[in-house]
């Protein structure tokens, strides 16, 4: 059986809670905000039940139709669904799912390009992080006030402290680049090259 995806994830998580249709599948998670951390379309959340199903992690309860609209198939978990939802569940939460975040790839050759075009571009990124941080800690704050208790919103709370830590990765470098803190013009020093040769050759650093 493939690794349940994480649109296949979600899914099953609320059919722990009660049967539902796709198309109300598909509302429940945007209502919910899920669709701020993974990529939910009618169409992703479909086929993935279609795949659930077919792997027998779902089941149909029954069909209905309510007026003009098209017949609507309700599902619900199965207990080979809890446990491969678990399974998941818990390798998600333990494990390690390496990402490559182009913003470290455009990091790693900022340094080809004039500071204050390096400024200008952090600048940018910072305010569209912190309009971000504040949508979802206003919207944090609304839920829990109305009593939502914090272990269903772990993943909004942890994606805010990592949302202030690159705020404030970014006003400090921000900061040290237009201060000059930030050397963005020396050579790399002769020292590192001769630290480096050391370690690749420590005959040679023993001799010397």
């Amino acid at each position: 059986m493939a690794e349940l995806s994480a649109v296949a994830v979600l899914v099953l998580g609320l059919l722990h809670e009660q049967p539902m249709h796709p198309y109300q599948l598909h509302q429940t998670l945007v209502e919910r905000g899920d669709t701020r951390i993974v990529r939910v379309n009618p169409g992703a959340v479909y086929h993935g039940v279609e795949r659930l199903e077919r792997d027998g992690l779902v089941e149909v309860v029954g069909t209905d139709r309510t007026g003009k609209r098209p017949e609507r198939t309700t599902y619900r978990i199965t207990d080979a669904g809890r446990t491969e939802f678990a399974a998941r569940l818990t390798s998600l939460l333990g494990d390690e799912h390496p990402t490559y975040p182009l913003f470290s790839v455009g990091l790693a050759e900022a340094n080809e390009l004039p500071a204050a075009d390096v400024v200008a571009q952090l600048v940018r990124r910072r305010d569209r992080k912190v309009a971000h941080r504040d949508h979802l800690a206003a919207s944090y704050s609304t839920v829990s006030g109305m009593g939502l208790p914090r272990r269903f919103l772990l993943d909004v709370d942890h994606d805010l402290a990592t949302l202030r830590a690159e705020v404030d990765w970014l006003d400090r470098t921000i900061t040290e680049l237009q201060s000059g803190a930030l050397d963005w013009t020396s050579p790399i020093p002769d020292s590192f090259h001769e630290a480096k040769a050391s370690i690749r050759n420590p005959r040679t650093s023993h001799e010397l």
